[in-house]
């Protein structure tokens, strides 16, 4: 309650540059709130210095458990810790989204410390010209469905210097999303960057613009993907991964139009298209022993445009070789090891 009359006061002032601070040094228990705007000013600061803690899974049994911490309509928004800042989802116990942003334009989230989020950390729906900077997310890695940061939705975002350590995607990017740009991210453990998934139950889903950049993935299950599910419409183009580094990454480099993570699925001609897609300066080792590069394309709806320059990508063990896996792929490959059979060299 008394965040919410914070924030009530605080939304209703009429002048500039209002700002509610956490202070440091404190932790507050806090249940599921929303703070929901349109707000009357113009920029709202969200000052996090202490220590915000969700409650333990009993209080939440005749509660909704979306989200914990949502924010709605707030345009303006900037929520920032400045380092010190922890946002504890506690979710050895359950999970469920811990920090969520829905509809607020011009959001800056930077210099904050989440852990154990009950699902996603940060969810960003409908958010555009966002900022997302020096964030430390961490949960264990075999927590389920942990992704670090998800977004749907959103056009024009810029995440960059961000330490992520997961139980699932570093960072997905979902339907309705473009103009993104990601930077110097280490992402490890956890299940990689991953555009998608994409066109799950016949959905139509359109991702573009995506660069992604000096980034680095530490033993991750996976490194850079793009994944959909057959069934699906719509497209995934104008895509850039360039100077990455992987250590010991399992699946390093990943295009699958049949993605079915429960191996049940039935066999569909109709797929989201995937084209103009840049692998650049992609180096490192991986510790998967079958192919370090995979590129799982549908026969009716092949890949498009995709281009591999200067990837390099060695076994972690100096006694084994890399491979790579490629079917109905159309492209180039300039410089590429392992040799990628199905592009064009």
């Amino acid at each position: 309650k008394a965040f919410q009359s914070a924030w009530k006061a605080a939304c209703t002032k009429e002048t500039d540059n209002v700002k509610i601070t956490v202070p440091n040094g404190k932790t507050f228990l806090v249940y599921a709130v929303k703070f929901e705007g349109p707000c009357k000013s113009s920029s709202i600061t969200f000052e996090i210095l202490g220590r915000i803690v969700a409650p333990p899974r009993s209080a939440w049994r005749k509660k909704s458990t979306d989200e914990w911490l949502y924010f709605h309509r707030v345009d303006g928004l900037i929520v920032e810790g400045n380092g010190q800042g922890q946002i504890d989802g506690v979710g050895s116990t359950w999970w469920k989204q811990a920090m969520r942003f829905s509809h607020c334009n011009g959001l800056q989230l930077r210099g904050l410390k989440y852990i154990n989020s009950q699902q996603n950390h940060i969810s960003i729906n409908a958010c555009n010209k966002t900022s997302i900077s020096k964030l430390d997310i961490r949960a264990p890695q075999k927590s389920p469905n942990t992704d670090g940061i998800d977004i749907s939705a959103s056009i024009g975002l810029h995440i960059h210097d961000c330490v992520m350590a997961t139980g699932d995607d570093c960072i997905a990017i979902n339907g309705g999303t473009s103009d993104v740009n990601i930077s110097n991210i280490a992402c490890g453990p956890g299940h990689g960057i991953s555009i998608g998934s994409l066109g799950k139950k016949g959905h139509h889903d359109e991702v573009q613009r995506i660069n992604i950049t000096n980034c680095s993935f530490n033993r991750t299950q996976n490194g850079v993907r793009i994944k959909t599910w057959q069934g699906g419409a719509g497209f995934a183009k104008n895509i850039i991964f360039s100077n990455i580094t992987f250590i010991e990454a399992n699946n390093p480099v990943i295009i699958d139009q049949f993605y079915c993570p429960h191996q049940k699925c039935e066999t569909k001609k109709s797929a989201v298209q995937v084209s103009d897609v840049r692998f650049s300066g992609l180096h490192g080792t991986s510790s998967c022993k079958n192919a370090t590069i995979n590129l799982s394309c549908s026969e009716t709806v092949p890949c498009k445009n995709i281009i591999l320059e200067d990837v390099n990508i060695k076994s972690a063990n100096p006694h084994n070789s890399t491979s790579a896996y490629c079917i109905n792929a159309h492209g180039l490959a300039h410089t590429s090891n392992p040799v990628v059979s199905c592009l064009k060299n």
